[in-house]
């Protein structure tokens, strides 16, 4: 249940700095932000730093309508700076963000310090690759609304954020034999029209880890079962999936479709799939 009860300047302020006093470091922060931006909808959510993916430090991604198709999917990079609430975000961290941005995705720039008066401007200048931006204050309203690392007044609780975390590893890994040592940890949904069309859809950090020459992917599936199966033309999904979409029970005996969602482990070879 979401809280209504609105902080007030100084109580916000305390939130700010109590947040930023509850990393360690940057990396800490930017797992954060993956749980943060899977709770407001995004989809795909990756943190990048291992993979030194050009300096962006997530991305993540919107699906269209109900996964129909990928046409009007939107892409996005996000910055993430844990800076000290009173420290401004420079226009050149900005600036660089927007320049590494490929035509027609969008940015999300979040840090729990403050953007310049000009900031807003800046970001929506550029129609094509516009930039999101969340300081510290808005965060923290976000974080209440979505009930994260806070309760009751609402208070910030560190310990309640540090559960959180806790509790998403445990998540991932729980009732699976899988080594925690995978290069990429990835979700997706996989919606009633991509059980419709028999296709699993494959998450874009996964497709870019795989060779382009590459024409199918060896599975092992949380159901015990292992599968070859064919990537199609664009390499944006996997088809052959029908039995597994029943054995799993996304496919009912009433011939009714249930969105689940799949969780991607890759390390080189090896290809593990989780669906729940």
């Amino acid at each position: 249940m979401s809280n209504i009860i609105e902080l007030n300047d100084a109580e916000l302020n305390q939130s700010v700095e109590s947040l930023y006093n509850s990393f360690n470091n940057g990396y800490e922060f930017e797992e954060f932000l993956k749980i943060f931006l899977e709770k407001i909808g995004l989809e795909e959510v990756f943190v990048t730093q291992k993979s030194r993916d050009g300096g962006i430090d997530l991305t993540c991604s919107k699906n269209g309508i109900d996964g129909l198709s990928n046409l009007d999917e939107i892409k996005y990079y996000v910055q993430a700076k844990c800076y000290k609430p009173n420290t401004t975000v420079s226009i050149k961290d900005l600036r660089e963000l927007r320049g590494i941005m490929p035509l027609n995705y969008k940015g999300i720039f979040i840090t729990t310090g403050r953007f310049p008066k000009d900031a807003r401007n800046f970001a929506e200048k550029d129609a094509s690759r516009q930039i999101i931006l969340i300081d510290g204050k808005a965060l923290i309203q976000q974080c209440i609304s979505l009930g994260l690392g806070f309760n009751l007044k609402p208070v910030f609780d560190e310990k309640t954020l540090e559960k959180l975390t806790l509790d998403k590893k445990d998540t991932i890994y729980k009732n699976t034999e899988v080594d925690k040592k995978f290069e990429i940890v990835i979700s997706r949904k996989i919606s009633q029209n991509d059980i419709r069309a028999r296709i699993l859809r494959i998450p874009t950090e996964i497709v870019k880890a795989i060779p382009n020459e590459q024409k199918t992917l060896t599975i092992a599936f949380s159901n015990n079962k292992t599968l070859t199966l064919s990537i199609n033309a664009d390499r944006t999904y996997l088809g052959g999936v029908t039995q597994l979409y029943k054995d799993l029970e996304l496919i009912t005996k009433d011939n009714l479709f249930v969105s689940k969602t799949s969780v991607w482990y890759y390390a080189k070879d090896q290809i593990f799939v989780e669906i729940k």
